[in-house]
């Protein structure tokens, strides 16, 4: 630590004036200097992975700011960060509303949907998401691997793994409502991933397992309100 021992100096003392300016400069370098090591001390958060051994952090984000859009694709309108959350809302009241608007009876915007985009060969993405709605539909909330290639889809207490060649499988996971914040991990390469949902997972191997060139997570839900998706927050690892 520096110290520095008091003078008095007079007001017409040049010797004096000198020295506390010599003072204010050497503490205003101390302080960069601590706020520098302060900020490079804070290292990224491990990968923690079950598939890989080491991995670079790409992407991660807390909401605090504008969509990033670089890593988000929105496929519907409705979608707006607001106090620390990523939410997405249908974009019409009904389908009546939509179809006068859009002149068509598909693809109506009644669920928000989102992607998550530019994902490595292999990752590791670990999120909190919450589905709001009445109740579990077949096939809805979910989030595909890939564009319609490997769908998650949620149901109470638990979820399903739906490869892109049929086969399927169950997972059961605590706390798996609408409603309430789910916490999610996937690890992926090719003909393998490990997903977790709130602290319960279980690794899939199977050459079904695969992006299909595509390179994106797609979130959907239901077409009846309440039907919102929010994200709390999202880490993207890039896996070696």
């Amino acid at each position: 630590m520096l110290l520095f021992r008091a003078r008095h100096f007079s007001p017409n003392d040049k010797k004096g004036y000198v020295v506390i300016r010599i003072q204010k400069v050497l503490f205003a370098v101390l302080a960069v200097i601590v706020l520098a090591s302060s900020v490079h001390a804070v290292d990224p958060p491990p990968i923690n992975s079950h598939l890989f051994q080491s991995g670079e952090l790409i992407y991660t984000d807390g909401f605090d700011g504008p969509l990033n859009k670089k890593w988000w694709q929105t496929r519907t309108k409705n979608w707006e960060v607001v106090d620390g959350l990523l939410i997405g809302a249908p974009d019409y009241k009904n389908a009546a509303e939509a179809e006068k608007a859009l002149k068509r009876d598909h693809h109506l915007g009644l669920s928000p949907v989102i992607r998550l985009d530019n994902l490595p060969p292999k990752f590791v993405v670990r999120m909190r998401v919450k589905f709001e709605g009445e109740e579990f539909q077949t096939g809805r909330p979910k989030f595909d691997i890939g564009h319609h290639i490997n769908t998650v889809t949620f149901r109470d207490n638990g979820y399903a793994v739906k490869l892109h060649g049929g086969k399927q499988f169950l997972g059961k996971a605590p706390g798996v409502k609408l409603n309430e914040w789910l916490d999610v991990a996937l690890e992926f390469q090719e003909g393998a991933l490990w997903i977790e949902v709130n602290g319960k997972g279980q690794l899939i191997k199977h050459e079904q397992v695969s992006l299909e060139g595509r390179s994106e997570l797609t979130f959907k839900t239901f077409e009846d309100t309440p039907n919102r998706i929010m994200f709390d927050s999202v880490s993207l690892w890039k896996a070696n």
